[in-house]
Parts: structure tokens; sequence; C-alpha cells
């Protein structure tokens, strides 16, 4: 009996304990916590000397003790109100996409998306790791509440803009060992008009990227081809007029012939080609010794591609639309090409690019990832993938910029014959402006 009466007496307290501890919200307790974010802020170049100086955006998250994490894209053509307010609403729910069996995608308002998670308030490592729920019997998750961050090109750049800044926050930073790819346009543009490079200019660009050190170089076809097709009445799907054509081969074999047998030439095509402008296109490529073409069809036409693909020999790649990796399985079973080509922000992030690595390697082909976004963005992809035989290289817009020394990075880019070997990367901050976005009152801890 009087056992029993010492076990009640020290059971009470542990009880009043629990409640307590089980009805106070948690924030309470992540207020004391170092780690938590409490802010965020957009950086841009002050002064740019450059296109990709001018167009560099970057996100910066800072903790209550005063740690800051670091991530970047590229401006996509937004009004500042329009992108500060985006860029709001990505660090109010930031959207983790989730990995679902047998789903495929063709409808692009459609996403395989999970839950919204809160960044201020959170620690980085809590935001990485949220579990997704789990909805019974639901498959496609319309992308309401996530449409006007996912939608509208040149927005998938964010998503990857702030896991590698909530990545900077938590991960030991270890050297890269990938092989570059710099992308580069075939069009000039200024205040007054747009044009078509010249074969000159062309084969100035890549020699400039071979003296670099690059081993490899990513024409992409867009834009002004748009134009030129505009102009005539065309609309997609479409292939390209013998004239454009002609265009495009006198460019490539510029291309190829300033590379040499030392770099990768690559093509990387608009997806709104017809089964036709695929094949003919991919003929002239394998002509002129161009090594790869690149995102030849949109996602819907993925068993027409399948059929036309048994025309050439010519190594294809596919996926630029791809957002999930089932759509990635569904393109092997058909043999749809032999190059898997992600876009790191539409396929939801480096967790998701590791995922279609390994569909690749167990498929034995080869995978090209495409970043669009900056020095940090482009890190944080070749760390996720490095080492990785199965990954060919990972291509972005302005590589060789983030190699400057007297650039706008305190800290470059460093490559070596053609990998990227760097631990990290730091921004000169003295070279950008501020703009506090979101914040948590009071809770930054001076150091």
């Amino acid at each position: 009996m009087k056992k029993t009466r010492v076990c009640r007496i020290f059971q009470f307290p542990i009880l009043v304990l629990s409640v307590f501890f089980i009805l106070t919200p948690a924030s309470v307790w992540a207020e004391s916590d170092p780690h938590q974010i409490v802010a965020a802020d957009l950086l841009t170049v002050a002064e740019p000397s450059s296109e990709a100086e001018s167009r560099l955006r970057v996100i910066r998250l800072t903790t209550r003790d005063g740690s800051m994490g670091y991530g970047d894209y590229l401006e996509f053509g937004l009004s500042a109100k329009e992108e500060e307010e985006t860029l709001k609403r990505l660090v109010d729910r930031y959207g983790v996409q989730g990995y679902k069996l047998n789903i495929f995608l063709t409808d692009p308002s459609m996403r395989a998306v999970g839950e919204g998670h809160k960044v201020l308030g959170q620690t980085a490592n809590d935001i990485l790791h949220a579990k997704t729920r789990y909805w019974p019997g639901r498959a496609l998750y319309h992308r309401e509440g996530f449409g006007r961050i996912w939608q509208g090109p040149g927005k998938s750049g964010l998503v990857i803009a702030l896991q590698a800044a909530l990545l900077d926050l938590t991960t030991e930073k270890s050297p890269s060992q990938l092989r570059l790819c710099p992308s580069i346009r075939i069009y000039r543009e200024s205040e007054t008009e747009r044009r078509l490079c010249t074969p000159d200019e062309i084969q100035q660009a890549v020699t400039s990227l071979k003296k670099a050190g690059f081993t490899a170089v990513r024409l992409e076809l867009a834009v002004a081809l748009d134009d030129e097709m505009k102009a005539r009445g065309e609309c997609a799907p479409y292939r390209y007029p013998q004239e454009i054509l002609s265009h495009i081969t006198s460019l490539m074999h510029a291309a190829k012939k300033a590379a040499g047998k030392e770099m990768d030439v690559v093509l990387a095509a608009n997806m709104n080609l017809s089964t036709d402008g695929m094949t003919y296109l991919a003929l002239r490529c394998e002509r002129n010794g161009v090594s790869l073409l690149e995102n030849p069809m949109a996602l819907r036409h993925l068993p027409e591609q399948g059929a036309a693909s048994k025309e050439f020999s010519q190594p294809l790649g596919f996926g630029g639309d791809y957002h999930t990796t089932e759509d990635f399985a569904q393109g092997i079973k058909h043999q749809v090409g032999t190059i898997l080509v992600p876009d790191a922000g539409i396929i939801g992030g480096v967790e998701m690019l590791t995922q279609t690595a390994d569909l690749a390697k167990e498929a034995k082909l080869k995978m090209v990832p495409v970043v669009q976004g900056g020095p940090l963005s482009l890190l944080t992809v070749a760390r996720s993938l490095s080492g990785r035989k199965e990954v060919l290289w990972v291509t972005s817009p302005y590589q060789d910029k983030w190699l400057k020394e007297d650039g706008i990075l305190q800290l470059p880019l460093r490559m070596e014959k053609g990998l990227l070997v760097s631990k990290s990367c730091v921004i000169d901050q003295t070279k950008f402006k501020v703009k506090r976005l979101v914040e948590i009152e009071n809770s930054i801890k001076e150091k």
C-alpha cells in the first residue's frame, strides 16, 4: 500500500509536465533554437557590368544566431514588385514534391506535389526533412496554392535557389567532381532588336570557352527562332523551314569546327517540334558530328518520339519538361531517347535529381541535368550528383562568368580539366543591394 502511494506521488508531477509539454506551442520552444530561420532577403548586383550580373538574383536566409545561407536564380522577366511577391509566397509556402508511383503527368497544370512548408520559424533541417503526408486515393494534386510559384518560364529556378540557401545552412561543404557544360544562345539581343548569331560569332564564343578550359558546350535554340517562326505564321508543333535549318546547320558546323576533338557540342532544341521536325533536326546534327540532340519534343508527344527515335542512331535526350521521375520511367519504357535531361527546378530539386540519376543508372543510360541559375545553384546540383558515372555533365548559362577572379564573387568557382572542383563559392556582398522580404521581428542576434 505504501509503495503504491509513493508511486502516485512521483507520477503526478510527471503527468503535469507531460501535459505542459503537449499543450505548449512548438513555436515557443523554437524561439530558443539558434538555427531557426527568422529572415529572408533578396540581393541584386548594384552596378552590373554584364548580362549575367544584371540577371543574377540571390536569396539570403538568416537564422536567429545570425548564420546566413545563400541561393540564387536568374531573373526571368517579372517586375520588381511581382518578383518580391513571388519570393514571399515561396518562403511562406515552400513546396516539396513527393514521388508517387505509376503517375504519368501529361497535363502541365498538374503536379505530384506534397504540402507547403513555411520557411520562417523553422530550421533548415526541419524543412529539408519534412515528411509529406500521404493522401490515399489521390494521385494527382492541382497546383492550388503553388500555381503562381511553379508556373511560368523561369520560375522553376526558384526551387533550386531556395534549396541551395537551405542546404548552405546545413551541409558540410565538400568539393565537387562534375564536368561543366556552359550554355550559349544562338542569338544576340540589344535594346532595339534580337537577331540570330552569325557563324563567326558562334565560333568566337566556343573558342573562348575552349580556352577557359571547358570540354563541352551547349547551343540553345530558342527565342530568336521562335520569332522567325511567328513571322512565318507557324505555330507549335512545327518543323523548321529549310532556310532556318540551313542557318542552324551553319552554326552547328562553326561550333564543331571551333570545338575540335577536345569538346563535345550539344544542341538544345525547342520542345514544340513535330515528329518530322525532330527527325530532320536530328539528322542534321548527325551529319555535323554534334553528339546530342536535347529536348526535341514535349512530354505529350512521348509515343511519337519513341517511334521517330528508331529512324536514326543519333544520341537523343529527353525530359526537359518532365515533372516527376515517373515521367522519365515512362520515357525509358517507350525508348524515346538515350540521354535523360531533367531540369533541376522543374523536376523538383536535388533529391528528385538523384532519383532520376538512379533511374538512368538502372537503365544504363546517361544523364545531363540543366540548372537555370547562377553559381550557387550550380554548385548545389553539382554536389548532389558528384562522382556519379551516369552523369555526363551539368549545364547552365554564364558558367564562364562565375570563374572570374574580379567579378561579383569574392570566392569564385574553380575548375580543373573541365571539372568543377570548388568546395564553395562566396559572393562579394559589397557589390550587392539588399532588400528585406520578410522577417520575424526582434529575432536576429547580432554577431
